[in-house]
């Protein structure tokens, strides 16, 4: 009797679980993730690069986007909504609106002025770095 219904219960837990999984993972990979480009200047130690990590919320997704043009510290977060079709990912930070595609290594983004950035994926521990 308790080997049936153990049975049962892994069998309805994971018809549950099933949708969701499904519908979360694109052919690709996980669209939600770290991505980023960061470097630490050789002579003068400043930040540059980008960081974004796409973040699945209520019914949609939102991006933490940060920018940093040169200095010691962590540039600020803009938390901003994503608009994301398949492996496409549109948001926009002010004025400046970013396209980008998805894939398994990392985020292709385009920027207003239409130069490619590549960032790479990261594990989503690196954010609490």
């Amino acid at each position: 009797m308790k080997f049936s219904f153990r049975f049962i219960f892994i069998a309805v837990i994971c018809l549950l679980a099933l949708p969701l999984t499904a519908r979360a993972q694109p052919a690709s990979g996980p669209v939600a993730g770290v991505y980023e480009n960061f470097t630490v200047g050789k002579g003068s130690g400043d930040l540059e690069g980008m960081r974004v990590v796409i973040i699945p919320a209520g019914g949609g997704y939102h991006a933490m986007v940060q920018v940093a043009h040169g200095g010691a510290g962590d540039p600020k977060p803009e938390f901003v909504p994503a608009t994301v079709s398949g492996t496409n990912v549109q948001f926009s930070v002010g004025e400046k609106k970013y396209t980008g595609t998805i894939s398994v290594a990392g985020l292709r983004l385009k920027d207003p002025e239409g130069e490619t950035l590549v960032l790479k994926r990261r594990p989503c521990a690196t954010l609490f770095r």
